[in-house]
């Protein structure tokens, strides 16, 4: 990974506690994101455990941008000594994929799969162990316009730049296509939601048996437009607020 795109990352994610309404809870979302424990990121930021606790929890002030920098510093680090797959994942790789989302967004706040199965009401396919999964967001795609001008590396970093978060694919036939993808690549996304198909009957049953081999949470959603389903979506973020 060059220094430019890991140098992009790092001052992304600073940039987004920052910013946000709750840098404590966007700090713990991207620890999380990178699967550290806050012991390992505190030992590297040569504190204590409990006062980045502190910050997560919004039991001290706001952190400051020293701090901030030391913070994105321990997750890139301890990253890197395990090899930088968290790294390579959210690094930016400069793809413009507007042509094909319809919208994506962020939660401060994880929501359970189940929230996001209820904001579309969905039906369950596959993957109904999963029910309590956090997920930080959602990206919702127009199927037909990623496979006109997406390639398979633009496929690549949609479902790798964050896993854990929902993929909407609207526009959909029988719903193969976007289990497919996910199989073919080694970052798979934890829940795919597709709207398109009238009922369960509809839905490719080896789309259905792939996300239960990839262990996915496979999802229908019963909405009628996509406008209802970008509408509930982004409701949940306001919810989390």
């Amino acid at each position: 990974m060059g220094e430019a795109a890991r140098e992009e990352l790092m001052n992304r994610i600073a940039g987004e506690i920052i910013l946000s309404n709750n840098p404590g809870k966007t700090m713990k979302k991207w620890r999380n994101l990178f699967e550290l424990t806050q012991s390992e990121v505190a030992k590297l930021m040569k504190i204590s455990p409990s006062v980045l606790s502190d910050y997560e929890n919004s039991r001290r002030r706001s952190p400051g941008t020293l701090f901030v920098k030391k913070f994105v510093y321990a997750l890139i680090e301890a990253d890197a000594r395990r090899g930088g797959i968290h790294i390579k994942r959210y690094a930016s790789l400069h793809r413009n994929l507007s042509s094909a989302i319809i919208d994506m967004d962020e939660y401060e706040d994880p929501r359970s799969v189940s929230e996001i199965i209820d904001a579309v009401d969905g039906e369950v396919l596959a993957g109904g162990a999963w029910l309590r999964i956090p997920l930080y967001g959602y990206t919702v795609i127009d199927s037909i316009k990623a496979i006109r001008y997406l390639d398979g590396l633009d496929f690549l970093y949609l479902m790798g730049k964050n896993p854990m978060r929902a993929f909407i694919f609207t526009g959909v036939t029988r719903g193969r296509s976007p289990v497919v993808a996910a199989r073919l690549y080694p970052i798979k996304p934890k829940m795919i939601v597709i709207h398109g198909p009238p009922d369960k009957d509809h839905v490719d049953s080896l789309a259905i048996e792939l996300a239960k081999l990839e262990n996915l949470c496979f999802v229908l959603s019963r909405l009628r437009t996509v406008d209802e389903i970008v509408t509930r979506l982004r409701a949940l973020k306001k919810t989390s607020q």
